[in-house]
């Protein structure tokens, strides 16, 4: 892995959750704690950048999930229920439960996060769900509509495949398991995959290259969380209590609406679509994903 250091003022640990070594990276913020649950093949280094603006007001929580990133990567275990005992474990291990934690997720964390959510209701006092997992095909699984979810029909490192119609998710996330199983190296990555040589175009290379890392040393072990059963959005929102947030694609409107169907299913719930935005809206559109953010912890 890249010996990446750490922005300014943040600190980075280990600490053990469900028997399981999970590394974190904090910035000791004056605010409440914000833990940030990263996506499939991403980790919490290569997060960091797009949350130090708010380094300073909130305690922000990076870790890598297990069998991602410089955290232990058991053999089994890949499933929403122990991937959300994980988040839970880094919140009672830090005791922070007592400071009502915002819980963030993108993709695979989203979905972690909302199922963690749902298992503690009193616990978070605010959850944000970047283009959850749960959430993704939602058409195509509920009545087969053919619908546009995002901008881009390209994937790259932290980013599912996108869900052509009729196609069941092995086939369609079935060719992230390859590209881990090939064990790539982050150079090969940068050279390759068009989503970070558009973010070096983008005078955001090192960003890319935190993602092609990651990317490089996902465990073949984390392929389980694609055998897991996908969740029903609406039967996980029915058992959240705290204010959420759910930062979604653009997306059109046939997709929206099953969106909005599924969000009504929250007790306290707020839906935003995110123009212009593909899977990863806080990476695709950072000013706008922040703007929202920062208005929704606001009010928290």
């Amino acid at each position: 892995m890249i010996d990446a250091p750490v922005p300014d003022g943040w600190i980075e640990d280990d600490l053990t959750a469900e028997d399981v070594r999970l590394h974190y990276y904090r910035s000791g913020g004056e605010g409440r704690p914000l833990v940030v649950s990263h996506g499939i093949t991403a980790d919490g280094r290569s997060r960091l950048p797009l949350f130090e603006p708010l380094a300073a007001e909130y305690d922000v929580i990076a870790y890598d999930a297990r069998g991602h990133g410089r955290s232990s990567a058991p053999e089994t275990g890949y499933n929403y229920d122990e991937l959300a005992g994980d988040l839970l474990g880094v919140v009672d291990t830090l005791e922070i439960s007592d400071e009502s934690p915002i819980l963030y997720g993108h993709s695979m964390g989203g979905t972690t996060v909302a199922v963690a959510a749902a298992k503690r209701p009193e616990l978070p006092g605010g959850v944000v769900l970047e283009d959850p997992e749960l959430l993704l095909g939602l058409a195509d699984r509920q009545d087969g509509d053919e619908h546009d979810e995002t901008d881009s029909d390209e994937t790259g490192p932290g980013e599912p495949i996108e869900e052509p119609e009729g196609e069941s998710n092995d086939d369609l996330l079935g060719p992230i398991v390859t590209r881990i199983r090939d064990e790539l190296d982050p150079d090969s990555l940068l050279e390759t995959d068009p989503e970070l040589r558009a973010l070096v175009k983008d005078d955001r290379g090192d960003l890319a290259r935190l993602l092609a890392d990651a990317y490089a040393n996902v465990d073949p072990a984390v392929g389980g969380v694609f055998e897991a059963d996908r969740r029903d959005p609406a039967e996980v929102f029915a058992d959240i209590d705290a204010p959420t947030l759910i930062l979604k694609a653009d997306a059109d409107d046939a997709a929206r609406q099953h969106h909005r169907e599924a969000a009504e299913h929250l007790s306290d719930g707020k839906l935003v679509h995110v123009e212009g935005a593909g899977h990863c809206v806080f990476r695709d559109r950072p000013d706008r994903a922040l703007e929202t953010l920062r208005a929704f912890l606001e009010n928290r």
